[in-house]
């Protein structure tokens, strides 16, 4: 029995002082990262107000990309959409043309799918 007694005391100041160092640690790091802030002036972002409405710029008549054989409309659209989705730049960006590309290795191919088919 005091073997079990002294088993629970060694694991509860075992407890003690790694949640302790824990703590110590994120204080630290938290101390550190304000004092790099400050000696280099960067301020982290405030909360914006709300934005007014956007007014959507009148549409301009694009070309339309070149497409090769095999790709649908509904493709080409998918991947401009996602394209400016991700778009960070200030200026805008045409579609100009949409090729297939069947150069990867069947294995590349077939992990790709799997991957991509896992997701439904």
């Amino acid at each position: 029995m005091e073997n079990l007694i002294f088993g629970l005391g060694v694991m509860v100041i075992g407890l003690l002082v790694v949640f302790l160092g824990l703590i110590i640690l994120i204080v630290f790091i938290k101390v550190l990262s304000m004092i790099t802030d400050r000696s280099t002036g960067i301020k982290k972002p405030e909360k914006a107000p709300a934005a007014a409405p956007v007014v959507p710029a009148p549409p301009v008549a694009a070309p339309a990309p070149a497409v090769s054989e095999g790709v649908s409309a509904e493709v080409v659209a998918a991947i401009t959409a996602a394209i400016a989705a991700v778009w960070q730049a200030p200026t805008g960006f045409v579609v100009r043309h949409v090729k297939r590309v069947n150069n990867a290795p069947a294995w590349n191919r077939a992990g790709r799918e799997e991957q991509t088919y896992s997701r439904f």
